[in-house]
């Protein structure tokens, strides 16, 4: 059994624990999972592991999340921002194959702090959110995902600056992070950097992710709702302080 497992990489639990944390944030929140996920992983791993390995096991998650998000968003509004994402994150994957991984970790942590401030101070865009800045928007958010696989601050900022109700924009951020997963996997693939290791240690979790994924989306139709701006907010948070931290500790 043990031969037969011999992909799955050391603290293998630790995985496990941060799976279910980040499936229960991207179900109740509607993104979030990659701002957990990834710079956790990329302290006890690497920078490439942490990417391929989230966009694998969200494969199954996003399928049943965009079902769950297309039916109360914008698709109009939110297009030229899915596709402009879309173009942008084989920019930002170039460089995260020509840069050493621990300038990667130090741009993840600078990059989350940033927009940690921003949201958390409660700044919002004040000007209306046209389709110019919706575009824009997508194109920062593409070449985050491609140079650190944390592409979700800049669209969500955007998309909880419009004036639509919490099941909207949750909506909206559902099917946009579709989009990015879907380009991301064409990236990653173009690049090589798919393993069969990888690939099969997804695989295996991807189910643990689906599970706790749907409860988050069942909190959030329960009751979670309720809470659901304060706790993007607070989630992003916690995730920048520790991302800093990791990174003072790892230099």
């Amino acid at each position: 059994m043990e031969d037969f497992f011999n992909f799955v990489p050391d603290n293998y639990f630790l995985i496990v624990i941060v799976v279910v944390l980040s499936g229960f944030l991207r179900g109740f929140i509607g993104f979030g999972s990659g701002l957990l996920m990834i710079p956790i992983l990329s302290y006890f791993y690497s920078p490439v592991f942490a990417m391929v390995f989230n966009i694998v096991i969200e494969i199954p998650a996003t399928i049943y999340l965009t079902f769950v998000g297309v039916k109360k968003s914008n698709l109009k509004e939110i297009t030229p921002m899915m596709i402009t994402m879309m173009l942008s994150i084989p920019f930002g994957m170039i460089f995260l194959v020509s840069v050493d991984e621990q300038i990667i970790k130090t741009l993840m942590s600078s990059f989350l702090i940033l927009f940690v401030i921003l949201i958390g101070s409660g700044w919002r865009i004040k000007s209306s959110i046209t389709n110019h800045v919706l575009t824009l928007g997508g194109f920062i958010s593409g070449l985050m995902q491609g140079s650190t696989g944390m592409g979700g601050p800049p669209y969500v900022t955007v998309l909880l600056s419009k004036n639509d109700s919490d099941e909207v924009a949750r909506a909206n951020i559902l099917v946009i992070t579709s989009g990015l997963v879907i380009s991301a996997i064409i990236s990653l693939y173009f690049f090589g950097l798919f393993t069969k290791n990888i690939l099969l240690t997804g695989a295996i979790t991807a189910p643990i992710y689906v599970f706790s994924t749907y409860l988050g989306t069942r909190f959030f139709n329960v009751s979670g709702n309720k809470y659901y701006r304060n706790s993007s907010l607070i989630a992003l948070g916690i995730v920048g302080v520790a991302t800093l931290i990791g990174v003072f500790i790892q230099n």
